[in-house]
């Protein structure tokens, strides 16, 4: 089949340097399939790390009296536990100030009891395996990690679409590919129709 040359020459180039690109984020992806499919063999015991703290720094209080979002707060919650304000959600309960911390891979909870002027806290941390599988679904990431995802996402589309246009003038070898494709849409139509059943 008749090629445009400059999209022949532009579709060689983005394939490419798109390969080189995209090495490994298709690796981590592929992998990372894998462990998600395996998930229950794969990731161990979570583990659970407690601390008490039996006083508190001078923290300043909101109208009601409870602990307000300050920055001498989230200097607090950064100095004692390692958590950065932007990836916590806090929550008031009584007297209780309830901090809540999720990230691949790892949640925390701290309770502050302004009244008794004490902090429990609590980090669950469920293995490497759990922190890679959490990034593949970008579950608990930030909007960066959000954005390298979608970005990847569409780099893949355009790596696949160059590599179609490349076989076009292939005659022979786009018929065999186009049969391949064939069989395999069918095959992995045929398992989902079943897997769904």
């Amino acid at each position: 089949m008749p090629v445009n040359r400059t999209l022949l020459q532009w579709s060689r180039t983005v394939h490419i340097y798109l390969s080189i690109a995209l090495l490994l984020v298709l690796v981590f992806f592929s992998v990372t399939g894998i462990t998600l499919n395996h998930a229950n063999t794969l990731t161990g015991e979570p583990v659970v790390t407690t601390r008490t703290l039996d006083s508190l720094p001078d923290l300043p209080l909101d109208e009601a009296g409870m602990i307000a979002d300050s920055p001498e707060l989230a200097q607090f919650l950064r100095d004692e536990f390692g958590l950065r304000r932007s990836f916590v959600t806090l929550q008031g309960d009584g007297d209780l100030l309830v901090i809540d911390y999720r990230a691949p891979g790892r949640s925390a909870f701290v309770e502050i009891d302004a009244f008794a002027g004490t902090a429990n806290y609590e980090l669950t941390d469920f293995g490497l395996v759990a922190m890679f599988n959490d990034l593949h679904k970008a579950r608990d990431t930030d909007v960066i990690w959000k954005a390298l995802v979608d970005i990847s996402g569409v780099l893949l589309v355009l790596f696949s679409l160059a590599g179609f246009v490349l076989l076009l003038p292939n005659n022979y070898r786009f018929k065999r590919v186009s049969l391949f494709s064939l069989i395999g849409i069918t095959a992995i139509s045929v398992l989902y129709w079943l897997a769904a059943g």
